[in-house]
């Protein structure tokens, strides 16, 4: 450090060589402007800092002509300290910024505030994420890239349990519906509208989510949820032999086309609604009230209680077998495809060896399953085997397999 001060002070900067500096240090001030202008959301003049760069400069030489070159070092490398301090400035004011507007919509929309617990178990499960990459290496990466996503879709939630269920329960006429878990269908009737929150729409019930907008680098956007909410009044289920009234406490939207949508300030709001005479399938609990009115609600001991529109369930039943079908190839494929990738093969000209798969330790590895082939000549377009073959001489470089007598000089 000290020669390197040394070096820069020790020669004088002669007066074209200010002059020099003077001018790449605007070039400087070209990555200054950006940073604080960028990362700091700094508001100030544009020509700022090409006034004050080269200035600085200039007014270093004129104090003391060996430190010019120190003068413009500090300004090159501040670049570099600035940028790094600006990116975690941005991240930190990102996260404010995003508790803000999230604290806002949680009391726009009575949100409850996420639990202390709750934040807690997501910084221990990133705090297990990263000990993971540390320790397993690919393998975690595998894990959260595919196992995660394969077990959010196997497990059950709101929408299998309605796709299960309506697979095998009979579509009941509402007149003869047994008590219990059922499957009605019919179109809605209204008993008090709501107001979407997009455009004030009369309907009987809505689904309404914000997204948040990301924009990668290749200008691909993606979205993240941090607001969903389904609001539905009472209302009835009529087919051609009755009426059945539904209270939708717990209902859930399965299949229900979007509506309207639109973007703005970095978010996506998105609707979908329920109307009159919209035909749809339910499937929930029968039951009766108190004052023997037959009603239709959620079903607490299957856990279900969702409503789809007719029309894109019997789509869904349509393509459903190729889906299966497609998912098991798939599967199937990927497995054969891990197993490959893990399974280590040597290939020797006469020798082909198979490997257990290294899962884990590849020192413990042994070989399974061993091809041994002979060399075979080709004679008039045919081949024949070579009953002498030798591996002990063919790894000799100037003995030849096929040979039985040594090399001359």
């Amino acid at each position: 450090m000290n020669e390197t001060l040394e070096l820069l002070t020790k020669n004088e900067v002669t007066t074209a060589g200010i002059i020099f500096l003077m001018i790449f240090s605007c070039f400087v001030a070209l990555f200054h402007t950006v940073i604080f202008s960028g990362l700091f959301k700094a508001k100030f003049n544009g020509w700022l800092f090409f006034v004050i760069n080269p200035l600085l400069v200039l007014l270093s030489s004129l104090i003391y002509r060996p430190i010019t070159y120190v003068m413009f070092a500090l300004l090159f490398i501040s670049v570099f300290i600035l940028a790094f301090i600006g990116m975690i400035y941005s991240g930190i004011s990102g996260v404010k910024k995003a508790r803000v507007e999230q604290d806002k919509i949680n009391k726009k929309y009575d949100i409850e505030a996420t639990p202390i617990w709750k934040k807690l178990l997501g910084y221990l499960a990133v705090l297990v994420v990263i000990i993971a990459l540390y320790y397993v290496g690919f393998y975690a990466i595998f894990f959260l890239l595919f196992a995660i996503p394969f077990l959010k879709f196997i497990l059950p939630n709101t929408k299998s349990r309605f796709l299960k269920y309506q697979s095998t329960l009979p579509t009941s006429k509402i007149r003869s519906v047994a008590m219990g878990l059922a499957e009605i269908e019919g179109k809605l009737r209204t008993i008090e509208h709501l107001e979407s929150p997009i455009g004030s729409i009369p309907c009987i019930g809505y689904r309404y989510k914000i997204e948040n907008i990301s924009t990668d680098k290749d200008g691909d956007k993606s979205y993240s949820s941090i607001f969903d909410e389904i609001k539905c009044n009472t209302f009835y289920v009529l087919d051609e032999t009755g009426i059945i009234k539904v209270i939708p406490d717990k209902i859930e939207f399965v299949y229900v086309s979007e509506y309207d949508s639109y973007i703005g300030s970095g978010k996506r709001y998105t609707q979908y609604l329920l109307q009159e005479n919209d035909s749809v399938l339910l499937i929930g609990k029968a039951s009766i009230q108190s004052d023997n009115e037959p009603i239709f609600e959620y079903e607490n001991i299957k856990k279900v209680f969702a409503i789809a529109p007719s029309e894109n369930v019997k789509h869904y039943n349509t393509f459903k077998p190729l889906l299966n079908s497609l998912t098991l190839f798939c599967s199937f494929f990927g497995f054969l495809v891990a197993v490959v990738l893990v399974t280590p093969i040597d290939i020797t000209k006469h020798k082909i060896s198979i490997s257990e798969p290294q899962f884990f330790d590849s020192n413990q590895t042994e070989s399974i399953y061993e091809i041994e082939y002979d060399s075979a000549t080709e004679t008039d377009g045919s081949y024949e085997e070579n009953e002498d073959f030798n591996p002990q001489r063919a790894n000799n470089p100037y003995n030849s397999p096929y040979q039985d007598s040594e090399p001359t000089n």
